[in-house]
């Protein structure tokens, strides 16, 4: 599940919220609630933001899911769906 707006292809890294490791790039794993997000970079021009996508829930795989806890999750992420 994606949260409005996230913009995903293959050039954008996807992390893990918890971990903060990079899952990897244009491809958000199954079984999970993903927003857009910015990471921070450093250049030789200044400090600049880059868009990527936030893991912010696993999803137990299989189980039924209702689109209002999915909805909740999202607005405690400043997302919806």
């Amino acid at each position: 599940m994606l949260g409005e707006g996230t913009i995903l292809n293959p050039s954008i890294p996807v992390f893990d919220s918890w971990s903060g490791d990079e899952l990897g790039r244009g491809y958000v794993p199954p079984w999970s609630v993903a927003v857009g997000a910015m990471r921070r970079k450093e250049f030789a021009a200044g400090e600049f933001f880059l868009p990527c996508v936030l893991v912010v829930r696993r999803l137990t795989p299989g189980e039924r899911h209702d689109k209002a806890m999915l909805n909740e999750i999202l607005r405690e992420h400043e997302g919806s769906m």
